[in-house]
């Protein structure tokens, strides 16, 4: 059986795909720095929320002591 396209025709070494190129060096280090802002933001919002009334009662703590401290006029 003869083949549909010769050899001489179309050349099989014109048509082979491109090497894949991987992702660019500086694209992903913008996704790592990407992923790391927003685990710190996460992880400040957690901190936050655990410590949240502690943080409270510590801004009480200080303005209850200036307001007993200050004389009223």
């Amino acid at each position: 059986m003869a083949e549909a396209y010769p050899d001489d025709i179309y050349p099989q070494d014109q048509y082979q795909p491109a090497p894949k190129k991987g992702m660019a060096g500086w694209l992903i280090a913008l996704i790592v720095l990407v992923v790391f802002m927003c685990l710190c933001c996460i992880c400040v919002l957690a901190a936050l929320v655990l410590l949240g009334p502690a943080v409270g009662n510590t801004f009480s703590t200080i303005i209850e002591t200036v307001e007993a401290t200050t004389p009223m006029p």
